[in-house]
């Protein structure tokens, strides 16, 4: 069989298809659905899948970036939080050894003249990991506004490391003017044995 050219075989397929019957209007729309094919096939065989890894990629660079910035926030927390953990243990470590809470809040009930005041002082302590918490629960009966505040300024310690968790007042119902509180007090040293 002798070789054909590629003119030869457009004629035949042309031919076939019917294609040289049909009039100029008519080839016309024939080719302009051919290249509409064609430019479909491109876009959803080549182009598209290209747009969606571009469009994948973005996301994901995105979404990184937010990441980044998410693990930077927090390494700044962290060394915020080593830099407030070593200054509670220089804290610690500048407060006397003998340091005991219970005592500590004895002498500025007295200092604040309410340790007549006290009801009753129960003192507890738990552990936190590194830390050992001792809390003191207390309870002042017919105090002063003015007598708890200075009370309050004096036992919340910022050098010896005493904070006031959690603390409830209510009016006396038996003194006009006179409040009663309970309170937790805590105070923080670190566990050896950790």
């Amino acid at each position: 069989m002798p070789a054909l050219s590629l003119s030869a075989i457009q004629a035949i397929i042309t031919e076939k298809l019917g294609f040289s019957r049909l009039a100029r209007k008519e080839k016309i729309l024939v080719l302009a659905g051919c290249v509409f094919i064609l430019v479909f096939v491109l876009v959803q065989l080549v182009f598209s899948p290209i747009l969606q890894k571009r469009t994948y990629a973005t996301n994901s660079l995105t979404r990184k970036q937010e990441n980044l910035q998410q693990i930077t926030r927090l390494q700044k927390e962290y060394k915020s939080y080593q830099k407030s953990a070593g200054d509670l243990k220089e804290r610690i470590n500048k407060r006397s050894p003998s340091f005991s809470l219970f005592s500590f809040i004895e002498r500025q009930a007295a200092t604040s003249q309410v340790k007549k005041r006290i009801k009753y002082m129960k003192p507890s302590s738990g552990e936190d990991g590194p830390l050992l918490e001792s809390q003191v629960e207390m309870s002042l009966n017919a105090i002063t506004l003015k007598e708890l505040v200075k009370f309050l300024s004096l036992v919340e310690s910022h050098e010896n490391c005493v904070v006031i968790k959690r603390i409830s007042i209510r009016e006396n119902g038996k003194k006009e003017g006179y409040l009663n509180s309970i309170m937790k007090i805590v105070s923080y040293s670190f566990n050896e044995s950790v």
